[in-house]
């Protein structure tokens, strides 16, 4: 544990501290993920069977952190790879899928591996700052508990054969967003020393007006005003996580131009995230760290719902793209491949789905900066 449980009287305030203990702790097996939609990270039962996926043991006491070491004996001092799982804000654990094992990382790269599970969806998320000030952080603890991680490396991953001063953050996906998001964070200044985002997509998070909409929708299915808000710590995570569909429903899909996704995400407060992470500029936080930013190559497959798609020839592979890209698509397409010059047309569309347009913004916005190396 790198914080204490998260319920109760916990529920929407910045995370404490564990309460220690002084024998010998059973770390061997995954502690709790936070609460989330059962299934939420596929989309049929077929991808989860197909990934391998696992959803894990729901509960509020889920500020876990796990740790891979090649040894602790040797003296060495290692760089440190933090893990942040992906699942946009809403979901997802550090042990839902086996590419989150941290063992051949660690041990081929002779690095320390450090993931974490963190508050997600209403528990990380919900802005309640407008129903009393003892909520004030609450839009941000999810991010909050991330930090309190990092701390926790600060403080402890010496004992675990790796150096304080040289950690890095990377995630994919959401993982990405997060990582991009902890660049913009003052609380989190100094805690890593190079980022990754992989496949992210996003440059902006929420505005307190969006948020505080999403909230309203998400206390009105509570039946929960401010004069009884305290009662929002007593509701069961189950319910909790049936309101934030409800409120999902109401708002739609569609989002304003300031914000950088639909649902529940971390909000611009002026304070814990003083702007939007990457909009219009980089942040200036983290102009001194290095950063590196793309798409992951294999993130999915063309075909993994759409199996006759395999057999896809190389006339229907240009079709696929011109409808995509319309008059560049023939460029895009010798370019591609130019570059994978042996592998089948349905993969050339695998890279294509995956391909994110916001990595090459946020590489020219940090390149501008001038003060850090930028890798794309």
């Amino acid at each position: 544990p790198y914080g204490a449980d998260t319920s109760g009287e916990n529920r929407f305030m910045p995370p404490k501290k564990p309460i220690p203990w002084n024998e010998v702790k059973d770390c061997l097996v995954y502690g709790p993920i936070s609460p989330q939609r059962p299934d939420s990270g596929w989309l049929q039962v077929e991808y989860g069977f197909l990934y391998q996926w696992i959803d894990g043991f729901q509960d509020e006491d889920c500020l876990r952190l796990n740790v891979w070491t090649p040894s602790i004996a040797d003296g060495k001092k290692r760089p440190v790879m933090f893990w942040i799982h992906g699942g946009g804000f809403f979901s997802g654990s550090s042990q839902e899928h086996p590419s989150y094992d941290g063992e051949n990382l660690s041990t081929l790269g002779d690095v320390v591996v450090v993931s974490i599970n963190h508050r997600l969806n209403v528990f990380g998320y919900l802005d309640l700052s407008d129903y009393g000030s003892q909520y004030a952080s609450s839009g941000n603890v999810g991010m909050l508990d991330i930090v309190a991680a990092l701390e926790w490396v600060r403080d402890n991953i010496s004992n675990f054969g790796g150096d304080q001063n040289n950690v890095t953050i990377f995630g994919q996906s959401g993982g990405g967003s997060k990582v991009i998001t902890l660049m913009a964070m003052l609380a989190a200044k100094g805690l890593f020393h190079r980022a990754i985002s992989q496949s992210n997509s996003i440059v902006q998070v929420a505005t307190h007006s969006y948020a505080s909409q999403m909230t309203r929708h998400v206390l009105e299915d509570l039946n929960i005003t401010r004069e009884n808000i305290s009662q929002i710590h007593k509701v069961k995570p189950a319910r909790l996580v049936e309101a934030i569909g409800v409120a999902e429903r109401k708002m739609g899909s569609a989002v304003p131009t300031d914000v950088g996704r639909a649902g529940l995400q971390p909000v611009v407060d002026g304070k814990i995230l003083p702007t939007h992470p990457f909009d219009p500029v980089a942040p200036s936080i983290s102009a001194n760290v290095p950063f590196m930013v793309g798409t992951t190559r294999n993130e999915a497959s063309a075909s993994i719902n759409n199996a006759p798609i395999e057999n896809l020839d190389e006339d229907g592979l240009k079709k696929k793209i011109t409808e995509k890209y319309n008059s560049k698509g023939d460029a895009i397409y010798k370019t591609l491949r130019k570059v994978h010059p042996d592998v089948k047309p349905v993969e050339i569309l695998s890279f294509i789905s995956a391909q994110n347009p916001m990595a090459y913004l946020q590489a020219s916005r940090k390149a501008a900066q001038k003060a850090a190396p930028v890798y794309l």
